[in-house]
């Protein structure tokens, strides 16, 4: 009786190993967050960096899942979540620690943006009312520069707009193509930016212990984008000059 268990036993470990892969197919875990025209909530117009990205991993051949968060919980996510990868995450000394930052995507430009007021440069702000969008790399930005009079707001920022045409706060500090995805659309001449306060670098960026293994992969695929044209179409498409 015992020689017959083990052997129907040996028989199951048999099938299983001729069933079961070697491995199972590894499926990146991609966190983002909705920014106007940059990453969005339709599935005909996604944002110019959901497609960059997503164009990536198909020239790269790698299965990918992408998961749209509050901003907040997906930089917390990809910090506590072996090989996640995160976009499009600007650069910041607050946040170099915590990533990985192995591929820049583009480059942005920031702007105070006021309503019916006269154009506003980096002194004047720190005397002013100044919203934001919770833990952008704006926030970080303020933050890092000392300023103290500063809304946050969870979310991608339109709430911001609001406030400012109610003389809530004095200005907006984000980007210029997250600035004009919102202002644009309203046609509203009142709208002044400023000259451009910042530079950032933003990243497809991943864990910082554990990074994602094929990196390597990514960064080749971008340089095929690039020289194919591709990343050309995808901008403008969406009206943004490439900053890369």
């Amino acid at each position: 009786m015992y020689s017959l268990v083990a052997y129907i036993f040996c028989l199951l470990g048999m099938v299983s190993f001729v069933t079961t892969p070697a491995h199972a197919e590894h499926i990146a875990k991609v966190y983002t967050s909705y920014f106007s025209r940059t990453v969005e909530d339709n599935p005909e117009r996604p944002g110019f960096a959901y497609e960059l990205v997503s164009e990536l991993f198909k020239i790269a051949n790698l299965k990918v899942q992408i998961e749209p968060l509050p901003w907040a919980r997906s930089q917390f996510m990809v910090q506590n979540t072996p090989e996640a990868l995160i976009f499009p995450l600007s650069w910041t000394p607050t946040r170099d620690k915590h990533y990985k930052w192995s591929l820049l995507l583009f480059k942005n430009h920031t702007h105070f943006i006021t309503y019916k007021q006269p154009k506003m440069d980096a002194e004047t702000a720190r005397k002013r009312s100044i919203g934001v969008q919770m833990k952008s790399s704006w926030d970080n930005w303020l933050t890092e520069q000392g300023y103290t009079n500063v809304y946050r707001v969870p979310g991608d920022g339109k709430s911001l707009i609001k406030l400012l045409r109610n003389d809530r706060i004095d200005a907006w500090f984000t980007d210029q193509i997250i600035g004009n995805g919102v202002t644009v659309p309203l046609n509203d001449p009142g709208f002044t930016y400023s000259d451009p306060i910042q530079t950032f670098k933003t990243y497809l960026a991943t864990n910082k212990d554990q990074p994602y293994p094929h990196m390597d992969k990514l960064v080749k695929a971008f340089k095929q984008l690039r020289q194919s044209g591709r990343l050309d179409e995808i901008y403008k498409k969406y009206d943004i000059t490439n900053t890369e």
